[in-house]
């Protein structure tokens, strides 16, 4: 089998429309976030998804097996597939990975769960496992990323009926600073990089890729060293042919970016389809870098002063990190 390739991202950072994008080429095959790497087996997934989410198991897992076992997704195919994983309950992420990188073979399989970069063990995890893949690390502006991801959990708390936790949790901060969510991904990147063949590794601008597609397309498919002909550029601009490029079907719902799957098709930024090699720039606006931590961390506990030192000097070290990072991504 050919080696996967692994995106890289922090969530909202454009990973479903960019993995669907290139898993048009036809020497590639773009799964939906699978979102088994943080399990120790299936089971293990599929019981924390009934637990947490009222659902058979990640939609992904399910349309991706119905795929490439039946090359549909409907409730009846879907429903084959979620049997076949409960009597698959006991494989590990990566014997569930290799058996879906056999099914497309020759074709290159494309993992881009966003979760996958939230702790650097995962990463290291799937690193070791697969030494010789392809890792493309995928980055947007803090200040997009910071303002979807805040939309996002919005939307997931108004749908799921979520409301504010009365002790501070992880998804507390993030919901007040989704700036630290993407800082702490892109971190363990990094951390993770020097695992990585250095040949292996590519880094990309979500924002380029989007405004000079072409031109970002092609070095991809240099790096990757598969056909970089107009003809496969083409065909990864349709990335609404992607087979996963709808909401899916009632009993699998998901496994792509909601409003990608309800709006597949590519809307270019540079409407003049004029290619450049001049990157995306932007400074990180306080608003999404810095915390107002005085009144958001007294919604959970009252502080003394010399506690609010201490926050005080972990926010501005926070929030320097933060404006490090942004320009160490070259923006």
């Amino acid at each position: 089998m050919r080696e996967p390739l692994f995106i890289l991202s922090p969530p909202r950072s454009f990973s479903s429309l960019i993995s669907s994008i290139v898993g048009q080429h036809p020497e590639l095959h773009a799964f939906p976030e699978l979102q088994i790497f943080n399990d120790a087996t299936l089971g293990d997934m599929m019981e924390k998804n009934q637990r947490r989410f009222n659902r058979l198991s990640s939609a992904g897992t399910i349309r991706s097996i119905a795929e490439v076992h039946e090359q549909r997704q409907t409730d009846e195919s879907c429903a084959r597939a979620w049997l076949w994983l409960q009597k698959h309950a006991d494989w590990s992420p990566f014997e569930f990975f290799d058996y879906l990188r056999q099914k497309v073979n020759p074709q290159i399989a494309v993992e881009k769960t966003p979760v996958n970069t939230w702790k650097a063990s995962r990463l290291q995890s799937i690193i070791q496992t697969y030494p010789n893949a392809k890792f493309l690390h995928l980055s947007r502006s803090v200040n997009g990323n910071a303002k979807s991801l805040k939309e996002f959990i919005r939307d997931q708390d108004k749908l799921l009926g979520r409301k504010d936790a009365e002790q501070l949790t992880g998804r507390a901060l993030s919901r007040h600073y989704p700036a630290s969510v993407w800082y702490i991904c892109h971190r363990n990147i990094f951390s993770m990089k020097p695992l990585i063949k250095q040949t292996n590794f590519l880094q990309i601008k979500g924002e380029d890729l989007l405004k000079y597609p072409k031109t970002i397309l092609t070095e991809f498919c240099k790096w990757m060293n598969i056909d970089a002909s107009p003809t496969s550029i083409n065909a990864m601009l349709r990335s609404h042919e992607s087979p996963y490029a709808f909401v899916g079907p009632k009993i699998a719902i998901g496994g792509n970016d909601g409003k990608f799957m309800r709006q597949p098709v590519l809307r270019l930024k540079n409407t003049t389809m004029q290619e450049s090699t001049q990157t995306f720039k932007e400074d990180a606006s306080n608003e999404y870098h810095e915390l107002d931590y005085e009144n958001f961390f007294k919604k959970y506990k009252s502080m003394s002063s010399r506690e609010l030192q201490h926050v005080a000097r972990w926010c501005a070290q926070l929030s320097s990190e933060i404006h490090a990072m942004q320009l160490r991504l070259g923006y």
